[in-house]
C-alpha cells in the first residue's frame, strides 16, 4: 500500500518563477490497483511520479510503502518497493550490452552489488521464456545488443525487467508515447497481465484518453497541482470518453 499525506511540491521556492506543482495532496493507493493518471502539462502527474521514485524530495509532506516511511529515502533505497519504466525506450537499459546481460542486471537491481547471478544456461532458459510470453520472436535475439532492436521490442523488454527481481509499485511514465500502436498495445497489455498475475501495483500516466478508459480499474485526474477526479472501477466503466476529455476544458 502507497499512502501520499500532504504532499507539496515546490519548485524554485521564494522565487519570481516559484511552481507549486503539488498542493497538499493526500492519496492512498492499495495493494494490486491499476492506476491510470491523466492531466494536462503541469498539472502535477510527472512530479508525483518522480516524488514516488525518489528522483525528487517533496517540500512537506510524507510518502509511506506499507508503512514504511520512503519520505527521506534516495532513488536507490527505493528500488526494494519501486520500479520505473520511462517514455524513453532507450532509458532503463545498456545498449552495448546483450538482452540476456541487461537482464542479468534486471535480476541484481535490488540485490548487493558484491552479489552475481551467473549468466548460466538455466538462467538463459528463465530469461527466454519470459520473453516469448511477449509473442515478438525475441526469445531468439537473447545474445543480440539491446540497442539494436527496436523502440517497442526495448519498450516490452523493459517491461519484463521491471519485475525480474522483487517489486511492489512498477511506475509507468507515458511508456507508449514514442511507439506506434501495435507495439503500445503490446506494451499495456503486458502490463495488465503483469498486474493481474503477480499482483503488482501500477501507476500509469498517459495522455491517450482511450488507452485511460481502456487500462486499470482506478482512474486520476489531476490539474494544477491538485487531484480533481479518482475514479473507482465502477465508476471509470461507466465514464464516456466524452466526459472524459471535458475535465480538460
Amino acid at each position: 500500500m502507497l499512502r501520499i499525506q500532504n504532499i507539496t511540491k515546490i519548485f524554485n521556492k521564494g522565487k519570481e518563477d516559484e511552481v507549486r506543482a503539488l498542493d497538499n495532496l493526500s492519496l492512498q493507493i492499495n495493494k494490486g490497483e491499476f492506476v491510470v493518471v491523466v492531466g494536462a502539462n503541469g498539472s502535477g502527474k510527472s512530479t508525483l511520479m518522480n516524488l514516488i521514485l525518489g528522483s525528487y524530495a517533496p517540500t512537506s509532506g510524507q510518502l509511506l510503502i506499507d508503512d514504511n516511511d520512503i519520505t527521506p529515502l534516495p532513488e536507490y533505497q527505493r528500488s526494494q518497493w519501486v520500479s520505473m519504466v520511462f517514455q524513453n525506450p532507450a532509458m532503463g537499459t545498456a545498449p552495448d550490452l546483450s538482452v540476456i546481460e541487461n537482464f542479468r542486471l534486471a535480476a541484481l537491481r535490488t540485490k548487493s552489488k558484491k552479489l552475481s547471478i551467473g549468466n548460466d544456461e538455466a538462467f538463459h532458459q528463465l530469461v527466454k521464456e519470459k520473453i516469448k510470453t511477449l509473442g515478438l520472436g525475441l526469445e531468439s535475439k537473447t545474445v543480440q545488443p539491446m540497442g539494436s532492436l527496436s523502440g517497442g521490442q526495448r519498450q516490452a523488454l523493459t517491461l519484463l525487467m521491471g519485475v525480474m527481481d522483487k517489486t511492489s509499485i512498477l511506475l509507468m511514465d507515458e511508456p507508449t508515447a514514442a511507439l506506434d500502436p501495435k507495439s503500445s498495445a503490446v506494451i499495456l497489455q503486458l502490463a495488465e497481465k503483469i498486474n493481474r498475475e503477480l499482483g503488482i501495483t501500477i501507476i500509469l500516466i498517459t495522455h491517450s484518453m482511450k488507452d485511460a478508459l481502456q487500462y486499470g480499474n482506478r482512474l486520476l485526474h489531476f490539474k494544477a497541482g491538485k487531484l480533481e477526479h479518482d475514479l473507482n472501477a465502477d465508476q471509470k466503466r461507466q465514464l464516456q470518453l466524452n466526459q472524459l476529455y471535458d475535465w480538460f476544458g
